[in-house]
C-alpha cells in the first residue's frame, strides 16, 4: 500500500514505488511514468530521472540524454510556475523494456530509503519562492549538461546524484539537504573536470 493510500506524506521511497506501479506492459514510456506521478507534481518528476541516471540504466546509450532533457524541461517549467507539465511528443514516447526499467527501479529503493532517513523539515525557506529559484536553476543546469556529457563515463551519474539530493530536499522541505546538494554541485564540477 502506498503513502497516498495510507494518507501520510509521501517520501522518496514512495516515489520509487509509484514509479514501479507505472511499469506496465512490455515497454514503459516516459509518459506513463509522468502520468502516474502527476503532471502537476514537479519535484517527484525531478527525483525519478535523477535517481534513474544513477542506476545501471545509465549505461544504456541515449538514456542519460533523455533523463537530462526531462530534468531540464521539468526544472524550467517549475521555475516558470506552470500549473501542469508539458513535454514534447518524442520525449513522452521514449521508452525502454519494462523488465529492465523495473530492475533498475527496484535497485533505487535502497538509496531512496537512505535519503528518507536523513531528511527533516529544516531551513524550509530555501524550498519556497523566491529562494527556491536557486536549487531549481541548479537542476536545470545539471539537466542541460547531461546530454553534452553523454560520452564521458559516470559524469551524468554524478550530476544525477546532485539533482536527486536537491530534489529530495525540496520535496521534503529540507532546506539543509538542498544546501548540501548545492554544495555537492561544486564537488561534482571537480569530478567532471577531472573525467574530461
Amino acid at each position: 500500500m502506498t503513502a497516498r493510500a495510507k494518507g501520510r506524506p509521501m517520501a522518496a521511497v514512495d516515489i520509487v514505488l509509484e514509479t514501479e506501479h507505472a511499469l506496465d506492459g512490455e515497454r514503459s514510456s516516459v509518459r506513463e511514468v509522468v502520468d502516474r506521478l502527476g503532471r502537476a507534481s514537479y519535484t517527484p518528476l525531478l527525483m525519478v530521472p535523477a535517481l534513474m541516471v544513477v542506476s545501471p540504466l545509465s549505461g544504456v546509450p541515449g538514456f542519460s540524454t533523455v533523463c537530462g532533457i526531462l530534468i531540464a524541461a521539468v526544472s524550467v517549467q517549475q521555475m516558470m510556475r506552470r500549473p501542469s507539465l508539458w513535454l514534447p511528443g518524442w520525449l513522452n514516447r521514449a521508452s525502454l523494456p519494462s523488465r529492465r526499467v523495473h530492475d533498475a527501479v527496484q535497485w533505487l529503493r535502497k538509496p531512496a530509503r537512505m535519503l528518507d532517513k536523513v531528511t527533516r523539515r529544516r531551513m524550509q525557506w530555501l524550498t519556497h519562492p523566491p529562494f527556491s529559484i536557486m536549487p531549481q536553476g541548479l537542476c536545470l543546469i545539471c539537466g542541460l549538461l547531461m546530454p553534452l556529457l553523454e560520452l564521458v563515463p559516470f559524469t551524468s551519474s554524478v550530476l544525477g546524484v546532485v539533482v536527486a539530493v536537491v530534489a529530495t530536499g525540496m520535496f521534503m522541505a529540507d532546506g539543509l539537504l538542498v544546501l548540501f546538494g548545492m554544495m555537492g554541485a561544486a564537488a561534482a564540477v571537480g569530478v567532471i573536470a577531472a573525467a574530461i
